[in-house]
């Protein structure tokens, strides 16, 4: 079956303490990590969370989010006027200035309530204005990934390559987003590992999922305290569970609903291959193909 909601990971730890009934609390910072490599083993598309951010380009690379798993497209919008971005900046210096001013105020032991208010107060006004990257898709230029070896993200002065003309393109490498031009912003769409407020991991609502994780961290336990519970359960017994039940989800995250099926079946049952399909963002993919035979 599809899957359409999210629960958080508080909900399988109240699993764990109504089914093992355990005698104490020390494993649960555990669990949530272990919930983590648990969705990452089962590695389904439909568990994730797509999102999409404005990143600024300095020295030809800018970090990526950390919150990233995977890139779905690059891109950049140069028709948001300069003022826009000259407003994001100064804001994103504001948020450095006071993100130092409430961790001065942590270590000290001092109230920093105001100066968080007016922190999310700036993020927001950030997000308003991101927005106006995303609002019309087709001012969105696409950025191809790099296949030079010698990208001009890379490029020392003096390079006997660095008059070469070719589009602008980005490569991934070593935790970065490098670009072919020196500077700017470019539109991020990727995918990402929901949470909840408390930056735990959110769970599909689906019961094989909940299974999952549950023999997942039991296994975990077993293999940290053999004699975790003595009910006779192993090991070897637990990884076994883990195993169907990492299975069955993959599967049932996988599984399309209707609506799904139908985009499916229009973008591979066609006689003409679209090829530039990148270059518009993959809009109209799954709009069905129509001959005119005229």
């Amino acid at each position: 079956m599809a899957l359409y909601k999210t629960i958080s990971s508080k909900v399988i730890i109240r699993k764990i303490f109504r089914d093992l009934r355990p005698e104490d609390d020390n494993w649960i910072d555990d669990a949530i990590e272990w919930m983590g490599e648990a969705l990452e083993h089962i590695g389904a598309a439909p568990q994730l969370v797509q999102k999409q951010c404005v990143l600024t380009v300095v020295n030809h690379k800018v970090i990526m989010p950390s919150n990233l798993y995977y890139i779905n497209q690059v891109a950049v919008n140069n028709s948001v006027s300069p003022s826009t971005t000259t407003e994001i900046a100064t804001l994103l210096v504001q948020i450095a200035s006071l993100k130092l001013q409430i961790s001065t105020a942590q270590a000290a032991g001092l109230e920093y309530t105001s100066t968080a208010t007016i922190l999310n107060e700036i993020n927001a006004r950030i997000s308003v204005l991101e927005n106006g990257y995303f609002n019309d898709s087709n001012q969105l230029s696409p950025l191809q990934y790099g296949a030079s070896t010698f990208h001009k993200s890379m490029h020392c002065t003096g390079c006997t390559n660095e008059n070469a003309v070719s589009e602008d393109t980005y490569i991934v490498d070593d935790g970065y987003i490098k670009t072919s031009f020196a500077a700017g912003k470019i539109c991020l769409s990727y995918m990402a590992f929901p949470t909840d407020a408390d930056c735990y991991p959110l769970v599909p609502d689906d019961i094989s999922y909940k299974d999952a994780m549950f023999w997942y961290i039991y296994r975990q336990l077993l293999l940290a305290f053999p004699k975790f519970k003595n009910n006779g359960i192993t090991y070897q017994f637990a990884d076994e569970k883990w195993k169907y039940y990492c299975t069955q989800a993959r599967n049932a995250a996988n599984y399309p609903d209707i609506d799904k099926y139908e985009s499916f079946m229009n973008q591979w049952v066609r006689l003409i291959p679209d090829i530039n399909n990148h270059d518009n963002l993959f809009e109209g993919l799954n709009t069905r193909e129509n001959l005119y035979r005229g």
